[in-house]
């Protein structure tokens, strides 16, 4: 009699293999990587918005040198002038240095004026306001804080009559020079002239060179 034998069916299929988890060591280093990422670019723009580095246009003058709007360009440039009295004549006697400049157009200027005359003279109301700069300020012994207008004595002003650009500039200290600074565009291309408006050295106010002269703008 023959024997019946049972067979067992086999599965044919491996057994699936189990899920690897991300260790918690390997995830706090992920979001270490991101997290030093994000700061990173953060910490850049930062920079750059407070330093002019070129992130998107230069900042526009509400009512820059020569009266235009920026169109965007170059720079930043920088402009350093002194105003003091010039040893070859007397004591007395106020000049700009220099009296001439040239600038070029389209660009950020940033321009340092240091103000050695601790004269106090009489200035026209409308000159005691700030007008062509970025946003018609101007900053003092540097302070962070710009102002639109100097409501302390004032010793010169560097006025542009032809496009209403005016700086006044505040009388020095006994011992310190008052410092300057502000930012402009100058956009139209061409010679302009420039005079102080305070009633100060009468002999400068006409000589060329001294409390007037000229900026040239080049393309």
């Amino acid at each position: 009699m023959a024997k019946s034998e049972s067979t067992e069916s086999q599965s044919s299929e491996s057994p699936a293999k189990p899920r690897r988890t991300p260790s918690i060591s390997g995830q706090m280093i992920s979001w270490g990587v991101i997290l030093i990422v994000v700061t990173g670019i953060v910490a850049w723009f930062a920079f750059a918005a407070a330093y002019g580095v070129g992130v998107g246009n230069p900042s526009s003058s509400s009512g820059n040198g020569n009266g235009n709007s920026n169109s965007g360009g170059g720079g930043p440039d920088y402009v350093y002038l002194a105003v003091n009295a010039n040893p070859d004549r007397n004591q007395s006697t106020d000049q700009f240095t220099p009296g001439n400049f040239t600038v070029p157009a389209h660009t950020l200027l940033i321009f340092t004026i240091t103000n050695y005359d601790n004269g106090q003279n009489v200035v026209p109301t409308v000159d005691t306001k700030v007008n062509g700069t970025v946003h018609n300020l101007i900053y003092v012994n540097g302070s962070a804080t710009g102002i639109s207008s100097v409501t302390t004595p004032i010793a010169h002003t560097f006025t542009i009559m032809s496009t209403g650009f005016n700086i006044p500039l505040p009388s020095a200290g006994p011992v310190s020079p008052s410092v300057v600074t502000f930012e402009a565009y100058f956009n139209d291309t061409g010679t302009f002239t420039w005079q102080c408006m305070a009633q100060c050295d009468p002999w400068s106010m006409g000589a060329a060179g001294y409390m007037t002269g000229t900026v040239t703008v080049v393309s």
